[in-house]
């Protein structure tokens, strides 16, 4: 046979020769080329695929990061639900170190049973979750694959250490039909070629050879720019034409896809780094700021001022007006504090209405204090909030690096500290930072922590201070003043403990205490003595906020069983005006009990006959500065005349606290003041004294 075919090309033409040998050539190149093609365009098309789960893998990793650290599930869920716009990705999951799920995504038409992770129980432990990471490890290595999925494991860094794991399953049977169209695709190619080798060998080549490789080159500019936008130019409307609209509608959907996470990455950095109401920067960005500022400050010798800023009775507005109203209050205070900082100066909320401000560059303690008065002033115009105008203050804390502390800790416990002595100096100011406020603040901690455990080591006791009769000059009631016997400090004022109390939440029990106490006294006079008085109790502006006043009074008078009638609440001005609506509630169930009511150091607060006519009151003492100089001062006398006046006209009792001479006596007594308390006649003394006191009116 081979002597036949010999034979044959022996007596054949050249053309025909020429022909055949140029088909044979032709055959077998384009056999070759395309089997190299296939084979290229598989592992090209897989390396890819490798790549674009790798890009991907590492750009969720970059995004879930945050949400690692926070240890929030639902944002890493969030971040992956973008992958539902690439079809090809089955599932993704986000681990922890240890292996275990932190937070995963399965695609909607997928099994989860067919997944690895899924096959494990509740009680699987972090070794098991181990060992299939590592087998998808190992399945994830060799360059090409042909199974059911497409397998990707990539570390979740931060700050360059690996806190996690991200693991992405993609499915392969859009890859292996590619594939497959791809080797159809060249057999077919092939099949012409040798139909038409004669004709078209030498053009075939470069028909086919040229615009793949147009797009190997395009693509290898893809992978090493990452510049998603590039489009590879499509040379006709045949397959490699539609392989070239493949490859463009796939870096499209990259592109897209990039988008997306570069915009979720950008907020989620936002979210990280600003607050959300007020959009000025957060805790995080702030303290980030001050150190950079603060370590330049060291290199220049300059200084920078760390301002707290705490608005006062915040807490009112939100329980009056509604947190609404708080939120558009914070947000105008933002606004405000902008305009009259510096472009190098940084104010950050820290959370509630607690603000805070550094200046830098600055020369002196006094450019701080200047900044200080600025944001006094914008407090001067009132805020519109939904139509209403709301007047607020604030206190301010000033505190100077490096002065005053080197940490930024310290910083901002040192401006807290100074805030605070504002607030305790009538608010509406501003304090510089001095050593002696660390101490003073200290004392004040410990004497919290004290008198949480007073209580308990009964170091708390009671004084009575008497009450008489203008007229008479009898005893007719008492005053219950709580006094603290501290076994190291020695005998602490009320004036100094009380303010500790409200600012802990210790007066609530303290308050109870000393009704209950005070009430059982009471009773025991009551049964004692032929001369019954009352006792008068302060309550606390804490008590009368929660609303618990009413349980609480009726509480201790059937413990105790002392008549109603015996019991005498007093309550300064300023707790009724500053909670009108819920005073004039608490009060009425108050006095339904059949207690007395009566208004403390009337006439320094916010005196108004219309309020007064709307509560349920009974008395009205008048406030010892006005007594110590109504024989000094026409004005001060003319004021006392005048509230006894108004008093009587709302048929209330009066009563003088702070009588200290016979003069005040005899002009109260004038203007017909009923009820006497003070120095003169009684000093506060105890139990046992005023008992005495009682035998000897009955003797």
């Amino acid at each position: 046979m081979k002597r036949t075919i010999l034979t044959y090309l022996a007596n054949t033409s050249i053309r025909r020769k020429l022909m055949l040998l140029i088909m044979l050539t032709c055959g077998l190149v384009l056999m070759a080329t395309t089997l190299i093609f296939v084979v290229k365009e598989a592992n090209d098309i897989i390396s890819t695929q490798r790549k674009d789960l790798a890009s991907l893998a590492d750009i969720l990793g970059k995004n879930v990061a945050s949400s690692v650290t926070f240890n929030d599930p639902q944002s890493a869920l969030d971040t992956m639900l973008s992958l539902t716009v690439k079809t090809d990705i089955i599932a993704a999951y986000v681990l922890k170190t240890d292996a275990t799920i932190f937070s995963r995504y399965i695609a909607s038409n997928v099994k989860p049973k067919d997944l690895p992770f899924e096959q494990l129980d509740r009680n699987s432990s972090p070794a098991d979750y181990q060992k299939i990471l590592d087998q998808i490890q190992l399945n994830s290595n060799p360059l090409f694959q042909l199974s059911e999925r497409f397998s990707m494991v990539a570390p979740i860094q931060l700050d360059g250490q690996t806190i996690g794991t991200i693991v992405l399953f993609a499915d392969m049977h859009e890859l292996k039909s590619r594939l497959l169209s791809t080797i159809l695709s060249a057999i077919l190619v092939l099949s012409l070629a040798a139909g038409a080798a004669y004709l078209l060998s030498v053009r075939m080549q470069t028909i086919i050879s040229l615009p793949i490789l147009d797009l190997l080159n395009t693509m290898r500019l893809v992978s090493e720019t990452k510049d998603f936008s590039l489009r590879a130019d499509k040379p006709g409307s045949d397959e490699i034409g539609q392989l070239y609209d493949g490859f463009n509608e796939m870096l499209q959907e990259i592109e897209e896809r990039n988008l997306v996470l570069r915009q979720r990455q950008e907020h989620l950095q936002e979210l990280a780094h600003f607050d959300t109401l007020t959009r000025l920067p957060n805790r995080v960005l702030f303290h980030d700021r001050l150190q950079q500022a603060m370590n330049l400050a060291l290199r220049s010798e300059q200084l920078i001022a760390v301002i707290f800023l705490d608005l006062d009775r915040f807490k009112d507005i939100n329980d009056t007006l509604g947190h609404r109203t708080g939120d558009l209050l914070l947000q105008q205070v933002a606004s405000r504090m902008e305009l009259v900082l510096r472009d190098c100066d940084t104010v950050a909320r820290l959370g509630g209405d607690e603000f805070t401000i550094f200046a830098q560059n600055i020369r002196s303690q006094h450019y701080a204090c200047r900044m200080a008065q600025k944001l006094l002033d914008l407090f001067e115009i009132p805020y519109s909030l939904d139509g209403q105008q709301v007047f607020i203050t604030c206190s301010i804390g000033i505190t100077l690096f490096p002065d005053d502390g080197d940490t930024i800790d310290t910083l901002l416990m040192n401006a807290d500290i100074a805030m605070y002595h504002a607030k305790a100096d009538g608010k509406n100011a501003y304090r510089l930072y001095n050593k002696e406020m660390n101490q003073q603040a200290s004392e004040r901690v410990a004497l919290q922590a004290d008198l949480r455990k007073a209580l308990d080591l009964h170091q708390l006791h009671l004084m009575y201070q008497p009450k008489f009769d203008a007229q008479t000059g009898g005893m007719i009631g008492v005053e219950a003043l709580i006094r603290w016997q501290h076994p190291e400090r020695g005998l602490i004022p009320p004036a100094r403990f009380i303010p500790l109390a409200e600012e802990s939440g210790a007066i609530q029990a303290i308050t109870e205490w000393v009704l209950r106490t005070a009430c059982k006294q009471a009773k025991i006079w009551y049964e004692t003595s032929s001369f019954p008085i009352s006792v008068a109790v302060n309550l606390s502006a804490y008590s009368l906020k929660r609303n618990n006043a009413p349980i609480m009074v009726q509480h201790a008078l059937k413990e105790t069983g002392l008549p109603a009638h015996l019991l005498e609440l007093e309550l300064t001005e300023s707790m009724l005006i500053e909670n009108d609506q819920h005073a004039e509630e608490t009060l009425n169930d108050l006095k339904q009990l059949g207690i007395t009511i009566a208004i403390d150091d009337f006439g320094t607060g916010y005196s108004s006959l219309s309020y007064l006519h709307r509560f349920p009151i009974d008395a009205l003492k008048i406030d010892r500065s006005f007594v110590w100089n109504m024989n000094r001062s026409d004005s001060d006398l003319a004021i006392v005349v005048a509230i006894i006046a108004m008093a009587h006209s709302l048929k209330l009792k009066v009563v003088a606290e702070g009588v200290e001479t016979k003069a005040q006596l005899a002009a109260l007594q004038k203007s017909g003041c009923e009820i006497i308390q003070g120095y003169l006649l009684g000093r506060p003394t105890t139990a046992e004294d005023i008992t005495i006191q009682l035998k000897r009116m009955a003797s």
